[in-house]
C-alpha cells in the first residue's frame, strides 16, 4: 500500500496516511470541536462569503492560534512609539475633557469610564447566546456588499473554539432598526464626555452607519483605516482586551497601511500588522510617530477625526462604539460631508434650517468662506470640484434622494438617544465652536436633553 502524506494547515506538522479512511479521521481531528452540529457548516459559509482570495480551509494555514506570542508581546515605549495618555473617569469633567482633549484632537483612554453599564454583565458570551441564541447578526460581507448573517448560538460556539488566524468578526449596526436587538440599547448609555450627536439631524434613512455592536473573537481585529467624514469616535469595551495603534492625520496612508513594507504573498490582516508589519514600518519610518496601548473592560478610547487607527483583539471582546459630530468637529465634518456625500449633506442642512439654525448658519458661513455651492444652487451639468481629497478609506455612495422627507419634531425626537445635546434651547444658550468661538440659539423651539428624551427601546 503506497504512503500518503497530509500537512496539517495549521501547524504544518505531515503525517503518513495510506487510506481515505484513515486520511478523513486525520482531517476530521484538525477541526475544531464546535458544540453544535451545524456550527462548521455554518462558519464554512461565512468564510467562503466573505474572503473570496483564500479557500475557507485556510483561515488557519499560518498557526497563530497555536502560538500567541503577538497577543503577548509588550509594546515598548520609546521616542517613536508613545504612550496613548490614559485617564481616570473620575479625574476628569466633561469640560475639561472637551477643553484638553476633544478641541485639541488628542486620542485618549479613559479608564473606569463604562465599568457600571448593565453591559458588564450581560455582554458576556454567556449571556448573550442565552438572550440571542436565534438571532440574526452581521459577521461580514460579500464581494457584491450583502450582508453575512450568523445566528448567535453558531458565533459564540465559534468563539470558544476557533482556530482562525484572522477570525470572523461580529459588526452589528441594526440595533435600532431590529426589534430583537433593541434591547441591548438597555445595556449601556450614551457617555456623558460625548453627549453631542448633530449628525441625528439626518433623514433617519439616510444617515450613514454611526453605531457598532461588536463582538471580536481573539485575533480578530480592523487594518489600519480612518474614520469617514472626518467623523470623531469612541469606543467602550465591556469585556476583553483591544491593543491599539494609532498615527496623526498627517501621516501618509501608503506609510500608515503599511504598503511599502508588505511583501508579495503576504496577508495584511490586522494579525499580521501587529506582528511583522508594524515592526517593519517602524524599521522603515523611524521618524514616523505611533501611538500604542491597551483597552481593558470599563475603559472608553476617544479617536479624535482623521486619525490612522487600527485593532487587534488580545483576547474576546465585546464593545459598542459610534461616530459622532459636535462642537468639536462640526467644521470639518460639514466640509467633508458637503463634498464626498452631497445628498446626505442637502437633506442635512435642510434640519439644521428648521431644528438648529445657527449651526445652519455656521454651514452657511463655511460655505461662503471656501466659496462651495451646494448641489442645489448649481446650474444644470455644474459639477463638484474634485480639488478636494478625503482621507478616509471608507467609500459610500450617495444615493439617498433629494425628495426625502425632512424630520418633524416627533420624528426627531425618536431616533435621539437620551441625554443628546443638539445645542437646542428655549433660551439663548453658549455652544462652543470648533474654531473656539460661540453660536447662541435665540430660537424658541425647545432644547432636546435628557429630562425630554423618549426611552429609545
Amino acid at each position: 500500500i503506497g504512503l500518503a502524506f497530509l500537512s496539517c494547515p495549521m501547524c504544518g506538522r505531515q503525517e503518513d496516511v495510506s487510506n481515505a479512511g484513515i486520511r478523513k479521521a486525520f482531517a476530521d481531528s484538525l477541526k475544531p470541536p464546535f458544540q453544535h452540529r451545524r456550527t462548521a457548516a455554518e462558519i464554512h459559509r461565512c468564510r467562503k462569503g466573505h474572503r473570496t482570495d483564500i479557500k475557507p480551509t485556510e483561515w488557519a494555514k499560518y498557526g497563530y492560534a497555536q502560538n500567541d506570542d503577538v497577543l503577548k508581546r509588550e509594546i515598548v515605549y520609546d521616542g517613536q512609539t508613545l504612550p496613548i495618555p490614559r485617564v481616570k473617569r473620575h479625574e476628569i469633567t466633561p469640560e475639561e475633557f472637551l477643553k484638553e482633549f476633544a478641541e485639541k484632537k488628542r486620542p485618549v483612554i479613559i479608564e473606569d469610564a463604562c465599568s457600571s453599564w448593565p453591559a458588564s454583565s450581560r455582554w458576556s458570551l454567556t449571556a448573550l447566546e442565552e438572550r440571542f441564541r436565534h438571532i440574526d447578526f452581521k459577521v461580514g460581507k460579500t464581494d457584491k456588499g450583502k450582508n453575512i448573517q450568523l445566528k448567535m448560538k453558531y458565533f459564540v460556539d465559534y468563539c470558544r473554539h476557533q482556530q482562525d488566524d484572522s477570525p470572523l468578526y461580529l459588526f452589528e449596526t441594526k440595533m435600532d432598526d431590529t426589534s430583537a436587538m433593541r434591547h441591548l440599547l438597555d445595556d449601556f448609555e450614551m457617555p456623558d464626555l460625548f453627549p453631542h450627536d448633530w449628525l441625528a439631524l439626518m433623514n433617519h434613512d439616510a444617515r450613514p452607519p454611526h453605531r457598532w455592536w461588536c463582538i471580536g473573537p481573539k485575533r480578530s481585529g480592523t487594518t489600519v483605516h480612518t474614520d469617514p467624514l472626518g467623523t470623531a469616535a469612541w469606543n467602550a469595551v465591556t469585556h476583553g482586551v483591544k491593543r491599539w495603534v494609532l498615527f496623526e492625520p498627517s501621516t501618509p496612508k501608503r506609510i500608515a497601511k503599511a504598503k511599502d513594507v508588505v511583501q508579495k504573498g503576504e496577508d495584511t490582516e490586522a494579525i499580521m500588522y501587529f506582528d511583522f508589519l508594524l515592526p517593519r514600518l517602524k524599521d522603515a519610518y523611524p521618524d514616523v510617530r505611533s501611538y500604542e496601548g491597551l483597552q481593558h473592560p470599563g475603559d472608553i478610547i476617544f479617536v479624535p477625526g482623521d486619525w490612522w487607527h487600527g485593532v487587534l483583539n488580545l483576547e474576546d471582546c465585546v464593545a459598542v462604539t459610534q461616530n459622532y459630530c459636535g462642537p468639536d468637529n462640526f467644521d470639518s465634518v460639514w466640509c467633508r460631508a458637503r463634498k464626498d456625500r452631497e445628498k446626505v449633506a442637502y437633506l442635512w442642512w435642510r434640519n439644521m434650517r428648521k431644528f438648529a439654525p445657527r449651526l445652519y448658519e455656521r454651514a452657511l458661513e463655511l460655505n461662503s468662506r471656501d466659496g462651495f455651492r451646494m448641489r442645489h444652487m448649481r446650474g444644470a451639468g455644474e459639477k463638484l470640484d474634485d480639488s478636494a481629497d478625503s482621507s478616509s478609506d471608507s467609500s459610500s455612495s450617495d444615493s439617498t434622494s433629494d425628495d426625502a422627507e425632512d424630520l418633524t419634531v416627533d420624528g426627531l425626537q425618536a431616533i435621539l438617544d437620551p441625554g443628546v445635546k443638539l445645542g437646542l434651547t428655549e433660551r439663548k444658550r453658549s455652544v462652543p465652536m470648533a474654531d473656539g468661538e460661540a453660536f447662541t440659539s435665540a430660537t424658541s423651539r425647545r432644547r432636546y436633553d435628557s429630562a425630554d428624551m423618549p426611552s429609545c427601546v
